[in-house]
């Protein structure tokens, strides 16, 4: 089994890159999933939420979490599972980084790691045309 995969971001974003990154690789991934948290949902449900997906996933390969904006609450519900279940976390996630994800999910946790963020530093670019 892959490694699982549990996106945790504020509303419509994780639902929309997966739908996204799925649609680009043509291809329906398993062992992930994603909690999207409302502005002013109270974070011990969110964290409740969360425990109870996670539950539904096979960790026994690991478990990366991923979230959009560090420091932010989706974010520090990540950090706080992360820590429990003594897994990765990665912030600031773009849809390179989950066409990677996606793409390489029969990857070991560490080289799957690695895809995610090269993926995500390398297609961050600018550009002037003058």
């Amino acid at each position: 089994m892959s490694v699982a995969l549990f996106f945790i971001s504020h509303e419509g974003i994780a639902s929309n890159l997966l739908n996204i990154g799925e649609a680009i690789i043509q291809k329906q991934s398993s062992n992930l999933s994603w909690l999207e948290v409302p502005m002013d949902a109270p974070v011990s449900a969110m964290l409740q939420a969360a425990e109870d997906k996670l539950q539904q996933l096979d960790t026994a390969n690991g478990v990366i979490f991923i979230t959009d904006i560090y420091g932010s609450t989706p974010s520090n519900i990540a950090q706080q599972l992360a820590k429990k279940y003594q897994a990765h976390l990665i912030s600031g996630v773009n849809l390179p980084m989950v066409i990677r994800l996606l793409n390489y999910r029969d990857s070991s946790e560490e080289t799957l790691l690695q895809k995610a963020l090269d993926g995500g530093r390398q297609c961050i670019q600018q550009d002037t045309f003058s």
